[in-house]
């Protein structure tokens, strides 16, 4: 491991505002961590076999604490809080930084095994996408398909998951229905649905839901839901009646409620 630093080695570190992925001549598509929490979490990640950890960059004030706890592998890079933001393009208070290098994605066969699957055709939001990633994976969904939208590896992403985008298989596809298709046919001898959200009167009321052994949960663009294409691929549809003329809620919050429904059903079916 070594401190001495050149452009290929800051590369991925600079200008991050509004960036999504960065890029290492010799490591390929990366992605970065922030703050302590996320760069402890990648550490263990790397440490596990998880991840490829590339480097870590840190306040000069803080080499002591991080130069032992770096993956012996991985270069440790440090700047003075100066330089660091002028690198990273805005006042970095987090004082360290890591860059790991972004991950194989799943094969379509591992989701097409999933039990619980949650399917995300279109998200606009970045941060949406990273708070379902990290409810998905706390209560034990299988795997997420994602369509149009953020990357999973996108920066603020990675940050609201709490590094969840690395402990549930994800996999982003142009044409997600194709592999939902190929999901539904896997198992033909048990029970499966695809269960989108609508908010219709005739649509199930999520608490009287019962998911099936096999269950994909769909989920609508934030501004207009599920349009009519996914409306006619979902085999039921459900929804969650909102009172005090509240008309919708965040997708992520509505989400984790039937996430967690799922995950209670799963869990009796386990037991029993």
């Amino acid at each position: 491991m070594r401190t001495a630093m050149s452009s290929i080695d800051l590369a991925p570190y600079r200008g991050l505002h509004g960036a999504e992925l960065a890029q290492h001549s010799d490591i390929g598509t990366c992605f970065i961590c922030e703050g302590r929490y996320l760069v402890e979490e990648a550490i263990r990640a790397a440490e596990q076999g998880m991840l490829r950890f590339v480097s870590l960059l840190c306040d000069s004030s803080q080499i002591e604490e991080w130069k032992d706890k770096t993956p012996h592998q991985a270069r440790l890079l440090t700047l003075d809080t100066d330089e660091l933001n002028s690198l990273v393009g805005f006042n970095f208070h987090r004082g360290v930084l890591c860059c790991c290098a972004v991950p194989e994605a799943p094969l379509e066969t591992q989701l097409s095994q999933a039990s619980r699957l949650l399917v995300l055709p279109h998200l606009d939001n970045v941060d949406n996408l990273g708070q379902l990633s990290r409810t998905a994976a706390a209560l034990a969904i299988d795997g997420i398909l994602i369509g149009r939208g953020p990357n999973p590896f996108a920066r603020r992403c990675v940050r609201v998951s709490m590094g969840a985008v690395w402990k549930i298989p994800i996999l982003k596809s142009n044409y997600p229905d194709h592999i939902l298709d190929k999901w539904l046919q896997h198992c033909p001898n048990v029970k499966s649905e695809i269960v989108g959200t609508a908010a219709t009167s005739n649509a199930e009321i999520f608490w009287e839901w019962m998911p099936a052994p096999r269950t994909a949960l769909v989920l609508g663009a934030e501004s207009h839901g599920l349009d009519s294409f996914w409306q006619t691929k979902c085999t039921k549809h459900i929804r969650i009646p909102l009172e005090r003329q509240i008309d919708s809620l965040n997708i992520s919050a509505a989400g984790a409620i039937l996430m967690s429904k799922m995950n209670l059903i799963q869990g009796n079916n386990q037991q029993t």
